[in-house]
């Protein structure tokens, strides 16, 4: 196997309701690959608060 450019695992658990979200955010965004998504939304995503 040649060598991995991301060789670095994380894991994390969701509801099923928490995937379907996902997916639908995918869908809007045109993506097909959630790895890449969920990448790109960890590191440029944002998360605005309410109080």
């Amino acid at each position: 196997m040649a060598k991995r450019k991301r060789n670095i695992q994380i894991l994390f658990c969701v509801s099923p309701e928490e995937k379907k979200l996902i997916r639908r955010k995918m869908i809007e965004a045109k993506t097909k690959n959630m790895g890449a998504y969920l990448r790109k939304m960890a590191i440029d995503g944002y998360i605005v608060n309410t109080d």
